[in-house]
C-alpha cells in the first residue's frame, strides 16, 4: 500500500474508471495488495460499470505481465508505475508532490497533481492535512490524460472534453 500522502480518492478513481468505461470504452483491471482487495471492491461498486479486479490474485511476475499487455496504466505513484517503466507502458501517473525525484522515466507518461506551496515535503503522511497535491486533481482530468496520452502512443490526435 502507498504511503497515505501518495493516494488518490477511491471516489476519483471510481468516477474515472466509470467514464473510461462507459465514454471510451476501455477495459478498467484494477490491481491491488490482499489488503486493498475490499477498497479495489468499493471503488468497483461505486464506478457502476463493468470493471474486473485482480486485487490479491498476482505475483510480482504476473502483475508486470499484466501492465507489460496493458496499453496504458493508471496508477498513484506507487510501484506499479515503475514497472510500467520497465517494460515499457505508458503511464498516468496521479503524483503527490511530495518528492519530486521519482516520476515515470523512458516511457510516455502524464503525471498529474495540483501545485501546493508545501510541495517536496518529503512526508508519507501529509503535514497539512489536506493532500491538496492530488484531492485537487479532478476525475476529468485523469480522464483526459489518459485520453490524450492512449491518442498519442496511437499516433493519433487528442481527443477533446468528453
Amino acid at each position: 500500500m502507498s504511503a497515505p500522502s501518495r493516494q488518490y480518492s477511491p471516489a476519483g478513481f471510481a468516477e474515472a474508471a466509470r467514464q473510461l468505461a462507459a465514454e471510451d470504452g476501455l477495459q478498467v483491471v484494477f490491481t491491488g495488495s490482499k489488503q486493498e482487495a475490499a477498497l479495489v471492491e468499493q471503488i468497483r461498486e461505486q464506478a457502476g460499470v463493468a470493471t474486473l479486479s485482480a486485487a490479491g490474485q498476482l505475483d510480482l511476475a504476473e502483475l508486470g505481465g499484466l501492465i507489460e499487455a496493458a496499453p496504458l496504466l493508471l496508477s498513484n505513484n506507487t510501484g506499479p508505475v515503475h514497472i510500467a517503466a520497465a517494460v515499457g507502458t505508458p503511464v498516468v501517473d496521479l503524483y503527490a508532490l511530495t518528492n519530486p525525484q521519482h516520476t515515470p522515466w523512458g516511457v510516455p507518461n502524464r503525471v498529474l497533481n495540483h501545485d501546493v506551496p508545501c510541495k517536496y515535503c518529503y512526508k508519507s503522511v501529509c503535514p497539512q492535512g489536506h493532500h491538496n497535491c492530488l484531492r485537487l486533481v479532478t476525475p476529468q482530468e485523469i480522464v483526459q490524460a489518459v485520453r490524450d496520452l492512449l491518442a498519442e502512443v496511437r499516433g493519433a490526435q487528442p481527443q477533446k472534453g468528453g
